[in-house]
């Protein structure tokens, strides 16, 4: 079973409709009924957040996961229902403190492992690697740990000025790392752990 992560720099449904990043991911389900769950751990279960979810995948057997659930029960069976695992954006810290308090971390680990395709967008998408770079609570730019199901590092939102600059500056301190800096509305699709596709839905030749 082949193991797949899309990491979205940003767009998707949070950002728009019919969003051909979200119909490449939905494309690597060779079934006619997608089970997808959302995990909006990263911007505290926001609701209007979950509503968008449901409203972007109306034709596919969509669920989601919150905060209380993980506390409450162990929720590996569940994940190993799902197609996909599609997490949001918000801040990353604090969904991966979350994550490995409840254990969550190694739920996705397991249907990782057993071929569940993980995806997200923005801290969706910088959990997956080693190390990660951006703003916390205070707004202040702060290195922390990841899940290191891939090496190196995903810097999201490379278009805007000031997360480059704040990355650029932070990446020279790690030579060694591979680096993954996406601008939105692109992403990156990774199979067995190697990239084989920088999927760029708006760049014409």
């Amino acid at each position: 079973m082949k193991r797949q992560i899309f990491a979205i720099a940003g767009g998707g449904f949070s950002n728009e409709e019919n969003s051909p990043l979200d119909q490449y991911l939905l494309a690597l389900v060779p079934k006619e009924t997608v089970n997808i769950c959302f995990i909006p751990t990263a911007s505290q279960d926001a609701a209007g957040y979950i509503e968008k979810f449901y409203k972007a995948f109306p034709h596919e057997q969509a669920s989601h996961i919150t905060i209380e659930q993980m506390q409450q029960q162990d929720m590996t069976q569940f994940l190993l229902q799902q197609h996909i695992v599609y997490v949001g954006g918000g801040v990353t810290k604090n969904m991966l403190t979350i994550w490995q308090d409840t254990k969550f971390d190694k739920a996705l680990r397991t249907a990782y492992e057993a071929g569940v395709i993980l995806a997200g967008i923005s801290a969706g998408a910088m959990c997956w690697f080693e190390k990660g770079y951006s703003e916390t609570n205070g707004g202040k730019y702060e290195e922390y740990g990841c899940l290191s199901f891939l090496q190196g590092t995903f810097c999201p939102h490379y278009n805007d000025p000031k997360r480059k600059n704040e990355f650029d500056c932070w990446i020279e301190n790690y030579p060694e790392l591979k680096a993954y800096p996406i601008p939105d509305f692109e992403a990156l699709h990774f199979v067995d752990e190697q990239l084989v596709k920088h999927v760029k839905p708006f760049v014409t030749l």
